[in-house]
């Protein structure tokens, strides 16, 4: 009788198992997780994150996520939200027809997961599933990928923005989105219905300046590459498929512990970097060894793989060396340049000297490169290069890897119904698009504002597209306050560098301002109540009693790229502190931890005061917001990453106070009134000239940050780059910015039209009171030989009209958009952008492209167009020996008899600026 009791009651137990299974069947797994969570939790004690009441697998699930969460997400998040998140999940799992086949692995790494990039998060799993469930079902997993890729082009176009990305929700309320908002709004959608999906990034492409994000889906075994929100008739097909050949890097983050077979590029606590290039491109194993001037290998040194791109030597992955100085990295086959650095073992004097040495590889050639750290680095990247530049003058020539085939081709049949399709959805958005308002009938939703003109108010709702409510709520709820000032107090604003600005009378509508202190994405995204609890700001008070450093300093909620959140309230605590005390209370009790926030999304302000430890990015956000909710006028420069704050000025000049804009430094001793250098930055005439002066020529007017050059400061034995993109600092030269004492680098880039770049970096010294000029220097593009081909310049283009005649003395453009994708639309938007420098060369275009997008209406000047390629598409591609079916955009420059001088097909950025470098090189020929 024992026996039959003991054995019951090992059949209950087992059946309770069943009914209560593990989440993580691996116990060695599933103990490891669970010892990461208990430290966790110990270590930031003041959430409440109680699981007791759960099931085991949701218990298990929660203790995942908890575990290796990002900063983030653990200040800014409730329990409940991942709870939802995780409960939705495994319903997935357990109603889709593919939910059992998924391995437990990728379940819990690529579908579980919440996050996919630095998004803000949203309720968008569970939307996106009542959304999906019966449109998949009955589907295999790999024809609801598909699918799925579908609904979200329904939803979702491309559209390029600024670097913050927006929730999936807000993304489609809006209905476009850059690439990283799209593959984000993708693999969120994927993960929605049990497909194991991953965002993955070329973070710079080798052969143009820019970068992209896809997605991958793994399905049957495999992980497989589509394009986000741009569906193909199948897996392994994109725009990018054969840009991505070009590569020199494509990576995706793992959450928590990952055990795949994929190369790690980095492994912490929390996650792993994974390098999928071998998914795409040819590759080649690259080790750098490293030595100290002794000829001794060097152990711990950090060996950065940097790829030229943006006029900056990005870095694309960072190693570190073995016990025998040797650190490797898988790669494309291009150029690289590879730099070193290490703390100086015996540093001479005060500061953080490191010994540091850098070197271009050719990958294509070499697989190993001996780097020698510097006893003298910082002072000999100041002298002449050995190959006879001007004093801190470096020269490289870099080229990229050169392109491969695309991995899967559609059939003519696949690919005409799938364009019939895509058709149909952009119909679908379109149609959804109609319902924003629009100049026409926006004030049957607006009551009258005295705060606003018509102008001003139509320009906001304008902005706010999708979110147009939000908007328009927040406007209507202000709209009997009259708030249009008149300011009569004249003060003076002292800059650190010591100019001095006075600041007249000045009448202002302060709400219109305020609405203007937000970007068009927060437009899109913020809700009222968030705009109705920054509305509430602290009154102008003795210090920011001018209008303007309260505007500057005080009025805006946004701060750098964070997402916009109410913290004046809780802040509030700061009240009656000045700027030195509060940075003296952020150093106290803000532990910063720069490896924990691994998504790079910042931390609320109101989350750092609640975990007391951030990132150095967040930190500052936080001392900023904490200063505006103290009444304290303070702003972050993110062109250079540095706050100020304003302070009474000791010794003003003239009548009126005297306040000065001062930087803020987190050390032990702020030295805010350490005084600063100038640097001014000039241009040849020749580079102001139109595209193709003498000295080289730009495709615009003056030299553009990001496309042309810029600058950095060398810091810890590396390049920091600033962000000067659309800075009205560097809108007209000669500029002149103010910098601290240092080491900076002035880098510029010239591209040829097959990527490869003649790159130039100049460094030079800032010392405190001196005045520097430097000129940007742009490096001419040497003559080359390569012959494009020749058309018959008597084929006949339309209606009679022959190529010598339509091409004339300028010579005509032609151009074939193919599918309207990212691709082509970065195409048509550098053509606007100029339109000015097409009009001075004279010659006529001539494009291609599909009936649905409305081409006549862009505005382009001396254009015809055309909806089906014909003759001259097939003589160019003859011309040029290119294939049957080429990768488009599609761009050809032809002179009048019939010569090639430029040919480009696939994705490239600065085309436009390429082409007519070609005609001004042209003309000079003749």
């Amino acid at each position: 009788m024992k026996k039959l009791y003991l054995l019951a009651g090992a059949m209950l137990l087992l059946a309770a198992c069943q009914r209560n299974p593990h989440f993580i069947t691996d116990k060695a797994y599933r103990a490891e997780v669970h010892s990461d969570f208990e430290v966790r939790m110990a270590e930031f004690p003041m959430l409440d994150v109680r699981l007791d009441t759960l099931c085991r697998a949701e218990r298990e699930a929660m203790e995942f996520l908890y575990a290796y969460m990002p900063l983030s997400d653990l200040a800014d998040y409730e329990p409940s939200f991942f709870l939802q998140q995780v409960r939705t999940a495994f319903k997935a799992r357990g109603e889709m027809p593919w939910g059992k086949e998924v391995p437990e692995d990728e379940f819990r790494h690529f579908v579980l997961v919440y996050r996919v990039n630095n998004e803000n998060l949203d309720t968008a799993r569970m939307v996106f599933y009542r959304e999906l469930k019966e449109r998949v079902m009955g589907m295999n997993i790999e024809e609801a990928a598909l699918e799925v890729n579908h609904w979200c082009h329904e939803h979702v176009a491309y559209r390029a923005s600024d670097g913050r990305t927006s929730a999936p929700l807000a993304t489609m309320r809006t209905s476009l989105g850059r690439c990283g908002e799209e593959s984000t709004f993708t693999v969120t959608a994927l993960r929605a219905v049990g497909i194991p999906a991953r965002q993955c990034y070329t973070p710079r492409w080798a052969h143009c300046d820019d970068n992209h994000a896809w997605v991958e889906v793994y399905v049957n075994g495999q992980w497989k590459f589509l394009g986000a929100c741009e569906p193909d008739p199948r897996l392994d097909m994109g725009w990018f498929s054969v840009p991505s050949t070009r590569c020199m890097m494509v990576h995706s983050k793992a959450f928590g512990k990952y055990k795949g077979d994929e190369e790690v590029v980095k492994h912490t606590e929390l996650y792993s970097e994974l390098n999928l290039l071998s998914h795409y491109a040819p590759t080649r194993r690259v080790t750098v060894t490293v030595k100290d001037p002794d000829g001794q290998p060097v152990e711990g040194a950090q060996v950065k793989y940097k790829l030229y791109n943006y006029a900056e030597y990005y870095t694309l992955s960072t190693q570190t060396t073995d016990a025998e100085g040797k650190a490797s990295l898988t790669t494309g086959l291009g150029d690289l340049l590879i730099w070193s650095l290490t703390p100086n073992p015996s540093p001479i004097g005060e500061g953080g000297e490191y010994l540091f040495a850098f070197e271009r590889i050719d990958v294509r050639k070499d697989s190993t490169l001996t780097l020698v750290l510097r006893k003298n680095a910082n002072k000999d990247i100041l002298l002449p290069s050995p190959d006879g530049e001007g004093a801190g003058v470096r020269l490289f020539e870099m080229v990229p890897p050169v392109a491969g085939a695309p991995k899967v081709v559609a059939t003519e049949e696949e690919t005409s119904a799938n364009a019939r399709r895509l058709a149909y959805e952009d119909s679908l958005r379109g149609a959804y698009t109609t319902t924003f308002p629009s100049k026409e009938n926006y004030r049957q939703l607006v009551k009258p504002n005295p705060n606003l003109t018509d102008e001003q108010a139509w320009a906001v709702i304008r902005k706010s597209e999708g979110n147009y409510a939000e908007i328009i709520k927040f406007l209507n709820n202000h709209a009997g306050e009259d708030l249009v000032e008149t300011e009569y107090y004249t003060g003076i604003i002292v800059y650190e560098d010591g100019h001095r600005e006075q600041i007249p009378s000045e009448r202002y509508s302060s709400l219109y301002d305020y609405l203007c202190s937000f970007s068009d994405k927060d437009l899109r995204d913020i809700t009222s109540e968030v705009l109705e609890a920054h509305w509430a700001v602290p009154p102008m008070n003795q210090l920011a009693k001018e209008y303007s450093p309260y505007k500057k300093g005080i009025m805006p909620a946004r701060i750098s790229n964070e997402m916009v959140r109410p913290y004046r309230a809780k802040l509030a605590c700061f009240k009656g502190m000045t700027a030195e005390e509060i940075r003296r209370w952020v150093v106290d009790s803000i532990t910063v931890d720069d490896s924990s926030n691994y998504y790079n999304c910042p931390i609320s302000p109101v989350g750092v005061y609640k975990l007391r430890r951030a990132d150095s990015h967040s930190r500052d956000i936080f001392f900023v917001a904490a200063c505006r909710a103290a009444g304290v006028p303070a702003y972050l420069d993110n062109a250079t990453n540095t706050i100020y704050s304003l302070t009474p000025d000791p010794s003003p000049i003239g009548e009126g106070s005297g306040n000065r804009w001062g930087a803020i430094h987190f050390n032990n001793n702020n030295a805010t009134n350490k005084q600063s250098g100038s640097l001014t930055l000039t241009t040849p005439l020749s580079n102001r000239r139109r595209v193709g002066g003498e000295a080289g020529g730009l495709g615009g007017e003056a030299p553009t940050y990001w496309s042309h050059f810029t600058l950095a400061k060398l810091e810890n034995g590396d390049l920091r780059t600033f962000d000067f993109e659309d800075d009205p600092r560097m809108a007209s030269f000669p500029a002149t910015i103010s910098l601290e004492p240092g080491t900076y680098c002035l880098s510029t880039g010239n591209r040829y039209p097959d990527g490869a770049v003649r790159s130039r970096l100049e460094f030079f010294e800032v010392k405190a009171g001196e005045k520097v000029i430097k000129e940007i220097v742009i490096l001419p593009l040497l003559a080359r030989t390569d012959e494009l081909g020749v058309i018959e310049k008597d084929l006949e283009l339309f209606d009679g009209i022959e190529l010598w005649d339509y091409a004339g003395d300028a010579g005509m453009l032609y151009v074939n958009l193919g599918v309207y994708s990212e691709p082509s639309k970065h195409l048509v938007v550098e053509l606007k952008q100029l339109q000015k420098e097409m009009k001075q060369w004279g010659g006529m275009t001539f494009m291609v492209g599909p009936t649905s997008i409305g081409m006549p209406s862009w505005g382009l000047t001396n254009t015809d167009f055309a909806y089906r390629a014909g003759t001259l598409e097939q003589r160019i591609l003859e011309a040029t020996k290119s294939a049957s079916n080429p990768q488009y955009p599609l761009v050809a420059l032809i002179d009048k008899d019939g010569r090639l001088l430029y040919y480009s097909e696939g994705y490239k950025i600065g085309v436009v600026e390429q082409v007519l470098k070609a005609t001004a090189k042209s003309v000079q020929a003749k």
